[in-house]
């Protein structure tokens, strides 16, 4: 798994590690069968709209065209299917008691590691807009540093983002109050 080729340092625990909501891959997974039972639903409007002798002359006539672009339509849905699981099983926020990483996958074999340490952090935002998104509790997170602009990251599909923020920023708080302590007083 991704999460265990993590280098955690020294004393660093993981509090909590995040993938989009449930309700994400369930939408897009019902959308790609749909899409791939396209060719049935389509079969079955032509026998009802046209006379059944003729579709099944056009069926027994052009069989193997018709089986190839089965096939091949099937398989674009499996493909589908599958970048649509890597890409919610893989995108992922992993919350330390010292950073946060987010992992980004953004395709097969392209991924983007950005992670950022708590001291650090600035602002945490959350913005939920919709009802589905309010009723089932999802929606945008973005931390954001005092550095440039691409070091704030923003991933959308969170599930529970106010207490997604309110976990930050309790881990934020504790990294400053270890840090605080830490630091030698001058005479």
């Amino acid at each position: 798994m991704l999460f265990e080729k993590i280098q955690l340092e020294p004393d660093e625990t993981v509090v909590k590690t995040v993938r989009k909501h449930w309700f994400v891959i369930t939408l897009e997974l019902l959308l790609i069968i749909f899409m791939g039972l396209m060719p049935v639903f389509v079969f079955m409007g032509l026998l009802m709209m046209t006379p059944s002798e003729a579709v099944m002359g056009f069926f027994e006539t052009q069989t193997p065209i018709i089986i190839f672009g089965l096939a091949s339509w099937l398989l674009l849905s499996a493909m589908a299917t599958a970048t649509a699981w890597t890409h919610y099983y893989l995108d992922l926020w992993v919350i330390t008691d010292r950073r946060i990483i987010v992992i980004d996958q953004i395709g097969f074999f392209n991924r983007k590691v950005s992670n950022f340490r708590l001291e650090r952090l600035q602002d945490i935002k959350v913005s939920v807009k919709g009802l589905i998104p309010t009723l089932l509790n999802y929606g945008t997170v973005r931390a954001q540093t005092a550095s440039a602009a691409e070091s704030n990251f923003e991933s959308r599909f969170l599930p529970d983002p106010r207490g997604l923020q309110a976990l930050i920023q309790t881990a934020m708080d504790t990294r400053l109050q270890t840090l605080g302590n830490n630091i030698p007083m001058a005479d």
